[in-house]
């Protein structure tokens, strides 16, 4: 399996609490780290672990991936320096039962200082519902700007569609509180009220922490003279830039599977298989498919609801019959991961890709409108990937599904579609996925 294009160096870094691991990948070749690094959410942390890699490979390290999953997942778990949030719904009316007001996952529900409810919202397809109560956002901006709040997240219904009631929301309370942190679900996409509030609360809630760590290993990065980029990995086991980790560090979450994934599959040269990883209550496997990682929204371990953000799907390992047979139908190789899962997911995360995905409802009336839905999606994921650091002209389609939305009106489609790219064009011809349509200048 091919990795980085050329002769350089790339390295993966993960971290946890008190615990960090690196590895680098030079010429195709792992170059484990000597020993397990501590302290790397600190600057002298930092400084220690990229001059270990800069001692692996001496002035060739183009890039060092970091994930922050494992560490902001315990801020989230453990939210003793977890910022809290306030919240703001915009639907037709407020809920009248207490529980249908509330997340039903206690993790998200704690890190919620206040909430609101503002009037407004639309329908799955962007019709309005009733419009926007101005005068009641008017009320919940002076109330927040008297509680000095840092941190707001706003959902409304029907914002994957048409998002003009989130935006004004967002806009006015920008207005009031210039540094808060806001969070709006049209930023995720994804499906679901309960889910599209929880993935918003998070990522509120985390971008302080996010914010230090970032600045920390930037920092860092630029006194170690290495010219090395700096990237982040996400959920999808993709990566993006500091900056887009930055404003939507939600999207980090649940990197650390996704990574495993990539990292087992890469150490034993296959771009198509099932990865069996231990895990201790049992092992789970999960899919690799053009060297990336099987994606969907879905709930993420320990949170105790489905976010909209995509990570690797991994199921109970089946395990084979009396007979030793396996389970379920080989259509593919199986690799069974052995060794550190930090190690693993260094590996991974040293040879991800730029990812991009995007989960919407459309409505057709035709072939050639389908066809035409289909082609601005993928323009805009394509756009989407290149910000998060592909170069232009790499963006390759991984992974594309329109299908019928039941219990809607016909010609309702669900649309997903992901990309992946690359800092340069090797990769897109080592992966061999399918290109995707070139944006529109």
């Amino acid at each position: 399996m091919s990795g980085q294009p050329g002769d350089s160096a790339y390295a993966g870094v993960t971290l946890r609490p008190g615990r960090c691991v690196a590895a680098v990948i030079r010429d195709a070749t792992v170059v484990p780290l000597p020993r397990v690094l501590h302290g790397a959410i600190r600057p002298a942390g930092a400084d220690e672990v990229l001059g270990a890699i800069a001692a692996a490979a001496p002035g060739d390290i183009q890039a060092v991936t970091i994930d922050l999953s494992r560490l902001l997942l315990e801020a989230v778990l453990h939210p003793a320096g977890t910022g809290r949030v306030a919240v703001i719904r915009i639907v037709p009316r407020a809920a009248m039962d207490p529980r249908l007001a509330r997340s039903p996952a206690e993790l998200v529900e704690r890190l919620v200082a206040r909430r609101f409810t503002v009037g407004g919202g639309h329908d799955l397809l962007g019709n309005e519902l009733c419009p926007l109560d101005t005068a009641e956002l008017a009320r919940v901006c002076a109330h927040l700007r008297r509680a000095g709040v840092r941190g707001v997240a706003i959902v409304a219904p029907g914002s994957q569609a048409q998002p003009e009631h989130e935006r004004a929301v967002a806009d006015a309370v920008q207005a009031a509180l210039p540094d808060a942190h806001i969070s709006a679900a049209t930023d995720f996409g994804g499906q679901g009220l309960v889910a599209r509030e929880a993935t918003v609360i998070l990522d509120c809630a985390l971008g302080a922490i996010a914010n230090r760590l970032l600045n920390v290993w930037e920092d860092a990065i630029r006194r170690s003279g290495t010219g090395a980029a700096l990237r982040v990995a996400r959920g999808d086991g993709g990566y993006s830039t500091p900056s887009r980790a930055r404003a939507l560090p939600a999207l980090t979450l649940g990197a650390a599977d996704a990574l495993e994934l990539c990292g087992a599959a890469y150490l034993h040269g296959a771009q198509e298989c099932r990865v069996v990883l231990p895990r201790p209550g049992g092992h789970v496997s999960g899919d690799v498919r053009h060297g990336l990682a099987v994606v969907r929204a879905a709930e993420l371990a320990g949170i105790g609801t489905a976010l909209v953000v995509p990570t690797a799907v991994l199921a109970p390992d089946p395990g084979v019959s009396q007979n030793g047979e396996p389970r379920w139908v080989r259509d593919v190789p199986v690799v069974h991961a052995s060794g550190d899962p930090d190690a693993l997911a260094c590996v991974g995360a040293a040879v991800s890709q730029p990812t991009a995905w995007i989960d919407e409802v459309a409505f057709i009336e035709s072939a050639e409108h389908l066809e035409r839905i289909r082609r601005e999606a993928e323009e805009r994921v394509s756009a989407i990937v290149m910000a998060n650091g592909a170069a232009p002209g790499t963006a390759y389609l991984t992974e594309a599904s329109i299908v019928a939305v039941p219990y809607s009106p016909a010609g309702t489609v669900r649309i997903r579609v992901r990309v992946a790219g690359a800092a340069d064009g090797g990769l897109r011809r080592a992966h061999g996925g399918v290109p995707a349509e070139p944006v529109a200048p």
